[in-house]
């Protein structure tokens, strides 16, 4: 049943998405008005582009049919997809150039986010996987807010600003090359708001903001969302602009069966269609004889179906088609249309040197944390895609929500002026998590934990970071991570945590106790961050450490104390090395993760017992198709003459290592584990966002030696089978794995349940 619900849940907030992403281009001259007039004996027609979502590649198809029958537009109104197709057309594309640039957008990237982590700071990857739902809120005022978009609109902003580069030049939009409105809801009068003037990537921008998908546009004394909520198809605007007669283009999707409203979020999803329609009727009543209406038959093609945009352009032309004769009224002579054509087209390209580079509007944010995050420096020549590619680096950042700029000044050596926009949750943020992970013994473990970072303490960036968990496994630790340069690449985190694990021991597939550790401690590490992929941390850890039996016998196996009397402390050092190259943190489809531990025991260093051990993870994804492979390799050892206490060793078993067995049900002081599992590709549950349903078939190898329960060595081998995906909860998992001697069947959602081997952290999950 998730499934269905998240689908809908996506396809409302992604394509209201996808009423976003159409960018377009350009800026204008007098010129091309002067000749629109050419004849006067032809109306001035307005032409209407209708809101849609990804159905809103149509309107480039109607486009494509104008041109050829060489009909004029005097002017232009339209509403969120409507709105960035049609500001594309006013700023001087032309419709094969809109047509080469939608068919080129990436939507993965643009309303999927693909491609964003990878800019992500290598440090808020690690802090990300201690918060398996991905939810950020914010704490203010001693109240917790949630932002004012669900989905991150950085990319989307970006592409608006990259496409109508020239034409956000241009200050008031009848000065464009083809005069233009957007149309847009206030949400605090409810009423509608034409936009005919100011930054047209902005315009486009609020066209589209579907409430609680995106952030809403703050823009003088309104707040500006979608403007489908009152006017979808705006003819009364067109006609208020210029228009003596309307071309109009309606995308028309099929009527709802009753069997696909029943659920919650079908209904939810379907009262959108309906606020719409009600207001499109009203303007469609008004056409007279003299005005076209274009019918777009979208077929399954919906709001969110971004991936199949391509598809819908062939649908515009063929609806234009049928209506030719009627669109053919209004033709002009093939001369007179190249002369108009000729002076609406204007290109987009930006090149200058900068004179000067500077941020502005930042409260907390170091501007130069962000300047060494960008490439771009006073006497660097500029174009459009080095300015995006440097705004996309800072808005990758949990700390900016987007990043906008303007080039003042001299037009061939300009300023180039940053303007990000902070965070609207920070600078305190809270962050939720949720794990259950039930086994076929009839185990039910749960966690539920939350993230709080204070940001930006002070200009290098110190943060406060704060983790709660209660449940199988609980904690509480708190620490100051502190760079020491502007960069944020040497840093320093001193720490204070207390935790209770509550561990399974076995002996010989046989759970004989189980015991509960407490251990309360602090730390210090000193670190160095290696790019966007790698970090080294060393320093010093100092742990108390109390044990006591729950169920079971009282000794644990491998110690000579009974587990009532074990109170020891652990101290010595510590060091790990990180690397992360992976696409995403979950259901990764490429790249690469990578991590060391390593952990020293000393008695000089004010520990009661001497041992050390290191264990080093990998993991590589490799794509297939739509298809996905896993490799992965772990293992573990203690080194020198000290015998690794039998409480420190490692222990395998579960879906992240052996998921044929338990957790903790192989315990042991030197292994190595191999895993090769494929995921195959069941059901896209949002094609634009690359989430999707997998059915996994796994194999695993292990050798174990110094068991600590006395087992001899071996080498031991498993299969497994799985099905999984995302959740808004994180992910969920449901399988069941199988050995020669044992079987083990699981189901987990969100965060990752329990400990033992490296494969069990978060990097890994």
């Amino acid at each position: 049943m998730f499934v269905s619900s998240q689908s809908r849940i996506l396809a409302l907030a992604c394509g209201a998405c996808a009423a976003f992403a159409l960018p377009v281009a350009m800026a204008g001259s007098q010129d091309g008005k002067a000749a629109t007039n050419a004849s006067d004996h032809r109306p001035r027609v307005g032409l209407v582009l209708a809101g849609g979502g990804a159905k809103g590649g149509a309107h480039v198809g109607v486009l494509k049919v104008l041109e050829e029958l060489q009909v004029p537009v005097d002017c232009i109104a339209g509403t969120s997809m409507g709105a960035l197709v049609g500001a594309g057309y006013a700023a001087g594309l032309p419709a094969a150039e809109l047509e080469t640039f939608i068919r080129g957008v990436d939507w993965k990237a643009v309303v999927g986010g693909a491609g964003r982590r990878e800019m992500e700071p290598v440090e808020q990857k690690r802090l990300a996987m201690d918060a398996s739902a991905g939810v950020r809120l914010g704490v203010k005022n001693g109240k917790v807010i949630t932002p004012s978009g669900l989905a991150n609109t950085s990319a989307i902003d970006d592409l608006l600003r990259t496409y109508v580069a020239q034409a956000r030049m241009v200050p008031n939009f009848d000065e464009l090359p083809i005069p233009y409105r957007a149309v847009a809801t206030d949400m605090v009068t409810g009423k509608m708001v034409v936009l005919d003037h100011g930054d047209l990537a902005l315009a486009m921008r609020a066209s589209m903001a579907i409430p609680g998908a995106f952030s809403p546009v703050k823009l003088d004394r309104y707040i500006l969302s979608d403007g489908g909520q009152v006017r979808n198809i705006p003819v009364d605007v067109a006609r208020e602009t210029c228009a003596e007669v309307v071309i109009v283009v309606n995308l028309v999707e099929p009527e709802t069966p009753p069997e696909k409203l029943v659920e919650a979020t079908q209904l939810l999803a379907r009262s959108m269609d309906v606020m719409l329609q009600a207001n499109e009727i009203i303007q469609l009543e008004t056409l007279t004889d003299r005005d076209v209406r274009i019918d777009v038959e979208m077929g399954d093609i919906g709001t969110a179906d971004f991936t199949r945009v391509p598809d819908t352009i062939p649908l515009g032309e063929a609806a234009a088609r049928k209506v030719a004769d009627r669109l053919a009224v209004y033709a002009v002579p093939k001369s007179e249309y190249v002369a108009w054509r000729k002076h609406v087209t204007t290109r987009q390209d930006v090149e200058a040197r900068v004179a000067d580079v500077r941020f502005e509007g930042l409260e907390r944010v170091n501007p130069e944390y962000l300047r060494t995050m960008t490439t771009i420096a006073p006497g660097d020549k500029v174009d459009i895609k080095t300015i995006s590619d440097d705004a996309l680096r800072m808005s990758a950042l949990n700390d900016v929500d987007s990043v906008t700029y303007r080039l003042e000044g001299d037009a061939a050596n300009p300023t180039l002026v940053w303007q990000p926009q902070e965070a609207s949750v920070g600078p305190n943020v809270l962050s939720p998590s949720l794990g259950i992970h039930a086994s076929g013994g009839g185990d039910m473990k749960f966690v539920l934990g939350a993230q709080y970072i204070r940001s930006w303490m002070n200009d290098r960036g110190g943060q406060w970071i704060s983790n709660a968990q209660v449940g199988y496994d609980s904690l509480l630790a708190t620490s100051f991570y502190q760079p020491f340069d502007v960069a944020q690449r040497f840093f320093v985190e001193p720490g204070l945590f207390a935790s209770r694990t509550v561990e399974d021991f076995y002996v010989d597939t046989e759970r004989v106790a189980e015991y509960r550790f407490v251990d309360i401690g602090g730390d210090v590490d000193l670190g160095v961050n290696l790019g966007r992929t790698g970090q080294l941390r060393v320093g010093y850890v100092n742990t108390r450490r109390k044990a006591d039996v729950r169920t079971g016998v009282s000794t644990l196996p491998g110690i000579d104390v009974r587990i009532e009397d074990a109170d020891t402390r652990d101290a010595g050092i510590a060091a790990s090395a990180m690397y992360d190259s992976r696409d995403r943190a979950v259901f990764a489809r490429h790249g690469m993760a990578a991590e060391v531990q390593y952990v020293q025991s000393d008695e000089s260093l004010g520990a009661d017992r001497d041992w050390n051990r290191i264990e080093g993870g990998f993991r590589k994804s490799i794509p297939f198709g739509k298809h996905a492979m896993w490799a992965s390799l772990a293992g573990g050892t203690h080194f020198g003459d000290d015998v690794l206490p039998g409480d420190r060793a490692f222990s395998l078993g579960g879906p992240r290592t052996m998921p044929a067995y338990q957790f903790d049900e192989l315990r042991t002081r030197e292994y190595w584990l191999a895993d090769v599992n494929v995921l195959w590709r069941m059901v896209n549950l949002s094609p634009t966002r690359g989430q999707a349903l997998y059915a996994g078939v796994g194999l695993q190898a292990a050798g174990l030696y110094e068991r600590v329960d006395g087992t001899p060595d071996d080498e031991i081998y498993s299969a497994s089978l799985s099905i999984g995906g995302p959740t808004p909860v994180g992910t969920f998992t449901l399988g069941v794995g199988g050995s020669p001697d044992s079987w083990g069947f699981w189901l987990s959602l969100g965060r990752p349940v329990g400990t033992g081997s490296i494969l069990n952290d978060g990097l890994f999950r």
